[in-house]
């Protein structure tokens, strides 16, 4: 009995793959690849190789390095900026909204342990290459209801007046992507190394609201 041969490699759109989508795994390679090492440092046929394809594989799914750039942004990044959005745009109260946004950094980096040291490679630093793509894709609605609420807060007076409410919410990003981007390290702190999720949360909101709180008034017959 003859053996059958082996079948034959057709041209055209690749088969789907044993584990699952090819182009998923691909991004989630050059996601992960680009977090740990940054961009530039980051070759097409390292991302393929990864995945166990050739880089024509790449080339296939995404056309264009470029156009991998805006994938990872508009189909990773563009889920924390969603989870974000959704809190900021649900909430009236500026202290209720911004403890509500450090708790959904925080679970959303436990999803994506990649996401701080992204952000702070190629976002927050001179040079990053999803910069510009990122600025586009934030939502200016949700920016204007956070400054919205922050605003009507100082005008009755709980909230501090001398904060800016658009950097406030980059104050937020930062108080809570920076320290989750090199947790790493200050977790090795003998005091720090059984720090959980729930008391980080606590401290960055701590952080957060001791600032935004309105300075106290005083009383004429105290002046």
């Amino acid at each position: 009995m003859k053996a059958k041969p082996d079948p034959v490699k057709r041209r055209g759109r690749p088969l789907a793959d044993e584990t699952g989508d090819t182009r998923e795994h691909l991004l989630d390679a050059a996601t992960r690849l680009f977090s740990e090492q940054g961009v530039s440092a980051t070759s097409v046929a390292e991302i393929a190789s990864s995945v166990g394809v050739t880089s024509a594989m790449v080339h296939y799914y995404f056309k264009t390095r470029e156009r991998l750039l805006d994938a990872v942004v508009e189909e990773r990044i563009g889920i924390f900026v969603a989870v974000v959005e959704e809190h900021v745009r649900k909430s009236n109260d500026p202290f209720i909204m911004v403890r509500g946004l450090v708790e959904r950094i925080v679970e959303t980096t436990v999803k994506m342990p990649w996401l701080p040291a992204l952000w702070i490679r190629e976002i927050a630093s001179e040079g990053g290459q999803l910069r510009e793509r990122l600025l586009k894709l934030l939502p200016v609605d949700m920016q204007n209801h956070f400054s919205a609420c922050i605003v009507e807060g100082q005008k009755c007076g709980v909230v501090n007046a001398k904060l800016h409410p658009q950097l406030l919410f980059v104050s937020i990003i930062g108080q809570t992507l920076f320290p989750l981007a090199v947790s790493k390290v200050w977790r090795q702190f003998p005091s720090l190394e059984s720090f959980c999720d729930e008391e980080f949360i606590d401290h960055a909101t701590s952080l957060v609201l001791f600032g935004m709180r309105g300075e106290p008034r005083v009383a004429r017959g105290d002046r």
